[in-house]
Order: C-alpha cells, then structure tokens, then sequence
C-alpha cells in the first residue's frame, strides 16, 4: 500500500492520525514519539494482537506505516483490511470529511 499523503504541519498530521486511529476498535496506543506512532490492534475472535507502526516524513510529506501479526503467518487479510479503513478515513478526514 501507498503511504499516507499530508500537507500540515507534522504536529497536525500527528493528532489526525491518532484522532482517525481511536475510532478504530480495539486500538492501543504503545509508543509515541515527534513522529513515530506504535499501535497494537486486538482482534474480537481469536484474541490476536497485530503491531502497527507510522513514521511521518517531513521531508516527503507522508506517513509511512507497516501492521504485522504477532503470532503465525497468516491473518486472513485483517492488518490489509484495517489499513486500508485507516487509509481511506484519512483520505477523507484530510478533504474535508470523516
């Protein structure tokens, strides 16, 4: 997947991004630094926990992100389907919209 596209300051894109990340069920937020953010995402079946890292690029403007399980290989396409709502809410909250 494509990184995340902003055009704020890297303090704005910061709270959007936790802002859009809390409306995710069963985030938790582990690490936060000027421009790194560490999640963990709880699974409802299951009991699974999958890590899930931003690093903001002031430079190219864009917020790099990686999701991976902690246990096994295989996810069933959960980490994709999530980043790809986290995507798109914050395609929409950045035009206007959430």
């Amino acid at each position: 997947m494509e990184p995340l596209q902003y055009d704020q300051s890297v303090k704005e894109a910061m709270a959007d991004l936790k802002l859009i990340i809390s409306k995710v069920e069963g985030s938790e937020l582990l690490a936060a630094e000027a421009t790194y953010l560490h999640y963990a995402f709880h699974t409802k079946r299951g009991n699974f926990i999958d890590d899930v890292e931003f690093l903001l690029d002031s430079t190219a403007k864009v917020i790099h992100f990686r999701s991976a399980s902690r246990v096994g290989y295989g996810d069933f396409g959960a980490n994709k389907r999530r980043m790809k709502k986290i995507s798109k809410s914050w395609f929409h909250y950045q035009n206007g919209g959430f």
